[in-house]
């Protein structure tokens, strides 16, 4: 294609819709390319304005239904429009024009002198003096690096207008000479120049903009300070084809962000949840197995000389064969780690330098001990620890390893939830074991081999004897036990993928909140395998369960178990992890370290075919914003509230940059590659059905249950053939009740009404019942909304004509039934307005009554409001009206 054509001049059957035909009326389509073989087309198009991907998907929609192509794929390039090169703005409005290089608030004191400065102006304020000839102004001026107060006295008619034209909210450039002020009681800018300037704006220039898919706005209580609408017109403003909303555990933002959207971005209805594994997070049994309790297995324990299974390594190596709770082989050996042994574990252990001087290497010693376990199932007490080490050490010398293995810890937890703690000489004690020399690797191991026994023998009693069964047992203990103890929740990410995940993830909010709520509304693991379909669900910042083993130096073994429940990992901003270097504990020594944490995810991501996104855990929009959120922790009196957390929305250069130590290709696919793909996986979807689009509840066959109510009452009162006013209007009524989907309303009211009824709860008419005769037939109401009348209880004959002209069935004269001669019953209660009021029935024309009421059948009156005063009509009292 030689030259640019338009796109509705190729295509234009898009001119029909009002919608496309506006999107794409200047969009120019530079290329186009059919591939025959697969029955597609490509066209390159470009666009001064970034177009919404599913405007783009409902274009491609249109171009293969018209041609039959298989599919269509659009490519858009945007055409930045050529700004006109403006003039720095810097209009004078007082002095001379400020000039010089301009100093960081922060760094002015008194003995700065003359300087410039530059900011926003706030707190403006104009003082009168000397009988209002003169005028103080005086304003604060911030860059938000400090603050600092502006004041001048205007005495001079020509310096007065200045008063007037300095506006809060102005961005300003100013020089002058700095002083104390007695007034202030602070030290002040004597102003000799004053100009406007330009503020400086936050722009996204990247070709490929990334998507911020963690973000959380005031919705997230107490914990972030963006306004939804603000946060979503800013990744507008950006050209980001897509934002998510991710709130702790609640949804309230999701009307604001689709209503700031429109179609000019695609909003990710997401959750950041507070999360529990209550399914594997310390299983009982991991890895298939079929091994009973009397088979052979190998209990093992060993020492290291730390706790990282990535960088420290394995002094001893203790194990014991056991069948049917009998040791019958034993396994013992020492292996070199090839590094000094730190002190205080030497102190711990008993195991020093001297002792593995000379003995295996680590890779000798664990192929003795793979060796000697002969592929057996395996436990241990906290097994996660020790097969970790042995798994990162195969990993390292090329050995393969797929433990199945039981623990002894996850069984005590369960088993013997009293405990004050669950270590393995805690347990020992209980369990009524033999002293042993703890921290030694064989002892530790026939320790925890006794220990298994004694579960073994308990289990069995309850009808168990294999291991597989173990997971179903010791879980439902677990679960159990997070029910009834406080427990520290972790955080999940949670997106809706489409329609069908975003009533799951509303189903998952209502839960945790109606059903899980302890401190803050959890959502545990099974909860959510439960409500997975249509969501994506990413490992959350540093408090969420995968990054939390990453700190921890967990092995590669029990990341990767963890890790293959998420649909993609997380990463952020170093900023958000600096905390992890202070404290009694660290878990960092420095940046370095926490560089490395990040580095761990994205390579687990890598092994495991997993995407990483980069997020920024946006809690507001600009830097300067964050002295809002220290406002709020400091309320929640968190010790490190003033920490600096720049946890801003970051624009895609300032992400790149962030993650520039990943290495440009790794930091390009975690910031902008991965987080598209992820948003390119949701649909666009609205979080509120249509409007005036109803959801009723549902009550079965309560149309045909009305119904019946209504006929068999009906027939009671008024016999087979009712009179035609009774059947026309209950016509009237049905119709209208079941074509709407009311009868279920109805049916709700009147089982409401009944059940109350029979255990003794009067319940009075009060709304729309009194005017509904289904309502009086159905038992909702005991007020009959027919026009007063006579009808006989024996023959059920009826007398419409005798009652016209009166107030109401109680008001109406005795009278004898004319068919049997049986004393009538009075009935009804509609009668008209004006006839009630006492106006001879002439209507009354373009009044305002404002009439409502409810009649008290007990006391014989009629309560009703009219031009806002409380009225009474008595029986008997036609044509009055008594103030109440």
């Amino acid at each position: 294609m030689q030259e640019p054509i338009l796109f509705l001049d190729m295509f234009p059957f898009f001119r029909k819709d009002d919608n496309l035909n506006a999107k794409f009326e200047k969009v120019m389509i530079s290329g186009a390319q059919v591939n025959s073989s697969e029955n597609t087309i490509d066209i390159d198009i470009i666009t001064e304005e970034a177009i919404a991907p599913f405007v783009l998907g409902q274009a491609e929609s249109g171009i293969s239904a018209e041609f039959g192509f298989a599919g269509t794929h659009i490519h858009p390039s945007l055409k930045l429009r050529e700004k006109k090169k403006s003039k720095s703005k810097t209009e004078k409005i007082f002095g001379s024009v400020p000039k010089g290089p301009v100093s960081p608030i922060s760094d002015v004191t008194l003995e700065s002198g003359q300087v410039t400065v530059r900011g926003e102006v706030f707190d403006l304020e104009q003082r009168s003096v000397k009988n209002g000839d003169a005028i103080v102004l005086s304003f604060g001026l911030t860059d938000y690096t400090g603050s600092i107060r502006v004041s001048k006295f205007l005495a001079d008619e020509r310096t007065k207008p200045l008063a007037d034209a300095v506006k809060d909210g102005m961005y300003l450039t100013v020089s002058g000479s700095v002083s104390f002020n007695r007034f202030e009681g602070d030290i002040s800018l004597d102003p000799r120049g004053i100009a406007v300037s330009e503020k400086p704006v936050r722009t996204d220039s990247a070709p490929e903009k990334r998507v911020e898919l963690h973000l959380h706005t005031k919705m997230s209580a107490m914990d972030a300070v963006c306004d939804t609408k603000a946060a979503v017109k800013r990744a507008i403003a950006w050209g980001h084809p897509a934002i998510a909303i991710t709130d702790h555990g609640v949804c309230q933002a999701f009307p604001d962000a689709e209503s700031a959207a429109g179609d000019k971005i695609k909003i990710i209805y997401g959750v950041e949840g507070y999360y529990i594994n209550d399914v594997d997070e310390r299983p009982a049994v991991v890895g298939e197995t079929d091994c009973g309790f009397d088979d052979e297995l190998v209990v093992f324990d060993i020492e290291t000389t730390g706790l990282d299974s990535v960088s420290d390594r394995i002094t001893e190596i203790g194990a014991v064969i056991v069948r049917d709770g009998v040791e019958t082989e034993r396994f013992q050996t020492f292996a070199d780690p090839g590094m000094p042994i730190p002190f205080e574990v030497s102190r711990l252990t008993g195991i020093r330098d001297s002792d593995v001087a000379g003995a295996p290497s680590q890779e000798q010693a664990v192929r003795a001990f793979l060796d000697f376990a002969g592929g057996r199932p395996l436990a241990a007490h906290n097994a996660s620890f020790d097969v970790g080490f042995i798994w990162e050490a195969c990993q390292r010398f090329g050995m393969e390893f797929e433990p199945v293995y039981a623990d002894t810890l996850a069984m005590a937890q369960a088993l013997l939830p009293d405990l004050r703690n669950h270590k393995l000489d805690t347990v020992a004690g209980r369990l009524g074991l033999p002293e042993f020399n703890h921290h030694r690797a064989s002892d530790d191991a026939m320790t925890a081999a006794l220990i298994l026994n004694a579960f073994f023998i308990k289990l069995k009693k309850e009808g168990l004897n294999n291991l597989s069964q173990l997971n179903g047992r010791i879980g439902r203990a677990r679960r159990e036990a997070i029910e009834k103890r406080r427990i520290h929740a972790r955080h999940i990410i949670l997106l809706a993928k489409d329609k069908t995940g975003l009533r799951n993830l509303y189903k998952l909010v209502s839960k945790s909140h109606l059903e899980h709520f302890r401190r803050n509304p959890i959502m545990p693991k099974s909860l959510i395998q439960e409500n997975r379909e249509g969501l994506i669900i990413g490992s959350a910042c540093e408090a969420g369960e995968l990054f939390s083993l990453v700190a921890d130096r967990r092995s590669g073994f029990e990341l990767r178990r963890i890790a293959q429940f998420y649909d993609y990992l997380e990463i952020q901003p170093l900023c958000n992890n600096m905390f992890m270097l202070s404290g009694d504990r660290p878990k960092a020594k420095n940046e370095e370290e926490l560089r490395d944490f990040n580095r761990r995810v994205v390579e687990l991501g890598h092994e495991m075919g997993l995407p990483v996104v980069a997020t920024g855990d946006v809690h507001f929009l600009d830097p300067q914003d964050e002295i809002f959120r220290r406002i709020l922790l400091n309320a929640k009196e968190f010790d490190d509230a003033n920490r600096p957390m720049p946890i801003y929305f970051r624009t895609t250069e300032e992400m790149l940059e962030e993650f520039s130590y990943l290495g440009e290709e790794t930091a390009y696919e975690v910031v902008v590659k991965a987080p598209n793909a992820i948003a390119d996986m949701c649909e666009a979807i609205s979080p509120l059905p249509p409007k005036n689009t109803l959801f009723p509840p549902k009550i079965e066959n309560s149309a045909e249950e009305l119904q019946e109510l209504v006929n068999k009452r009906v027939k009671e009162l008024y016999g087979d053939d009712p009179p035609e006013i009774v059947k026309k209007r209950l016509e009237f009524e049905l119709n209208a009740i079941l074509s709407r989907n009311y009868d279920v309303v109805y049916m709700s009211a009147q089982k409401l009404v009944a059940d109350s009824l029979k255990h003794g709860y009067l319940v009075g008419s009060r709304g729309s019942v009194g005017s509904s005769l289904v309502a009086y037939m159905s038992g909702i109401t005991e007020v009959n909304a027919l026009p007063p009348h006579y009808r006989c209880p024996k023959c059920v004959h009826t007398d419409f004509d005798s009652g016209a002209g009166y107030g109401c069935g109680v008001d109406m004269p005795d009278a004898v039934c004319p068919v049997c001669g049986t004393k009538y019953k009075k009935e009804g209660f509609d009668i008209p307005f004006e006839t009630f009021m006492g106006f001879g029935g002439k209507k009354v024309p373009d009044i305002d009554l404002n009439f409502s009421g409810e009649y008290q059948a007990n006391a014989h009156k009629y309560t009703y409001s009219l031009f806002g005063t409380d009225h009474v009509f008595k029986a008997g009292t036609i044509g009055t009206v008594a103030e109440k």
